[in-house]
């Protein structure tokens, strides 16, 4: 799991401030059933790694300079994230299983991070 937060972080600083001329969208997927669906409009960035089983993600963005982060590590997580404007940023982690994750961003230059983990997830 170290290794994927690191990575994501890695992969989120080199594109966070470079200049977009086109969309791209990265998915890396190992295991059973994940399922991924990325809608882009503009010039935007996202990065979704899933591992486990029966993950899911959806990652919608419009604008420009949007960079959008997803790493889905276990059984059953779910995350939506929208971004319209300039330069949002978001991450989302979930490790475990059944986490749930909606993240909004509307206008410019606003700033997300959810981490989500049975070890700190007070519901278990």
């Amino acid at each position: 799991m170290k290794k994927t937060i690191t990575s994501l972080a890695v992969v989120m600083s080199l594109v966070s401030g470079a200049a977009f001329a086109q969309n791209l969208s990265i998915v890396e997927q190992l295991g059973l059933g994940n399922g991924q669906l990325t809608n882009q409009s503009g010039s935007n960035f996202s990065f979704t790694g899933q591992v486990g089983a029966f993950n899911g993600s959806i990652t919608d963005q419009y604008g420009s300079g949007n960079v959008a982060g997803t790493a889905q590590l276990g059984i059953g997580n779910g995350s939506l994230t929208a971004q319209a404007g300039h330069f949002n940023l978001s991450e989302t982690l979930q490790a475990g299983v059944g986490h749930q994750a909606v993240t909004g961003q509307l206008g410019v230059g606003n700033v997300s991070v959810t981490v989500q983990s049975d070890a700190v997830n007070p519901h278990n």
